[in-house]
């Protein structure tokens, strides 16, 4: 069983590489540009940041995609082997944004009732607390003078 393969399927490999690499470059180079746009446009952060984050996880998600089509051959796939990688994923992400949409109107839920958050971990021994030796035990109650 041979692997072999000819000098223009090489050639086209290679040049797919290319090709994808100069896909994720411009992509990404958007990215930087638009980041850097924001910034000088407004230093301060208080701009219409919400739509460059969507515009960060539309490239982003574009990019993944690519990379899974390309790099890892499912766009090559049968359509079925492609719907079974592909669909989870669509849910990890629905579930990923779900989650902080939740955790958002907890957080704001909160803050609009003025909930406080005790803080409910149990201090190390010997750390804050009164500590009793052996010897040291007494029957009147220690002041917290």
């Amino acid at each position: 069983m041979s692997h072999e393969i000819s000098i223009e399927q090489y050639k086209s490999q290679v040049k797919a590489v290319w090709v994808a690499t100069a896909w994720l470059s411009f992509f990404t180079i958007i990215e930087v540009v638009a980041a850097l746009l924001y910034m000088n446009a407004y230093p301060n952060g208080d701009g219409p940041r919400m739509l460059l984050n969507l515009g960060f996880i539309l490239f982003s998600l574009l990019k993944a995609g690519f990379i899974v089509g390309e790099f890892m051959h499912v766009r090559y796939e049968a359509r079925a082997l492609a719907l079974t990688i592909l669909t989870p994923l669509l849910f990890l992400i629905w579930f990923i944004i779900a989650f902080i949409w939740e955790g958002t109107e907890w957080q704001n839920n909160r803050n609009t009732w003025g909930v406080k958050i005790e803080d409910q971990r149990i201090p190390a021994k010997g750390h804050g607390q009164d500590t009793h030796d052996a010897g040291t035990h007494s029957a009147e109650p220690k002041s917290g003078h």
